[in-house]
């Protein structure tokens, strides 16, 4: 992954192309990945479902809360609570399970079998989903870091104010252009951001 570091020259648009190739490919890896994962658990759950083993009621609370917890952790601040620690991330997925295999045998009054099964159908939902998921979402956040700010994006403005009023960010975007980049990225955009913070304190 491509690290826009303002105290390095700018990368070419060679490499922001491979990098940007790179990331396609792994979308599609990890969509691939994710669709084999929700075949598989929904093949598995019916299975159970047919057999008697799993309720109807502990194969509805497995899917909807597993799914919902899924997306959850794998995006905006639940992604950043799981990138926090794995610990939080096994307390929630053990916190999940447990709260499904409770609500199918205290809520539904099913079997301990049951409500077992629906949990450990939770436990795999929420895992595989977030990991997925989260894995899928920084691709996507990468993709984005690398497309152009050209003259027509609001972003342009903000992007010319901060080099008119460095001297060190103008010659980072002069450095750009000497290797045929006239246009930064938006990655460019988020580390000069971040530089001009770091600069007022």
């Amino acid at each position: 992954m491509i690290m826009f570091d303002l105290d390095h020259a700018p990368p070419t648009r060679l490499e922001i192309q491979n990098e940007r190739d790179r990331l396609q490919g792994l979308r599609r890896q990890f969509l691939r990945s994710g669709l084999l994962s929700d075949g598989l658990h929904g093949m598995i759950l019916f299975a159970l479902y047919f057999s008697g083993l799993l309720p109807g009621s502990g194969f509805l609370t497995a899917v909807l809360l597993g799914t919902v917890i899924a997306i959850t952790l794998a995006t905006g601040s639940g992604a950043k609570l799981v990138e926090s620690g794995r610990l939080v991330f096994v307390l929630i997925l053990m916190a999940a399970a447990a709260s499904t295999g409770t609500f199918t045998v205290v809520y539904f009054g099913e079997r301990l079998l049951g409500g077992a099964l629906a949990a450990v159908a939770t436990f795999s939902i929420v895992l595989t989903g977030a990991t997925l998921g989260g894995r899928i979402m920084q691709v996507l956040a990468a993709l984005e870091a690398l497309e152009q700010i050209d003259e027509d994006h609001p972003a342009f403005q903000e992007l010319n104010a901060l080099c008119r009023d460095h001297a060190e960010l103008g010659a980072y975007r002069s450095q750009a252009r000497d290797i045929l980049r006239p246009f930064l990225t938006f990655g460019e955009l988020q580390a000069m951001r971040t530089w001009v913070t770091a600069l007022d304190r």
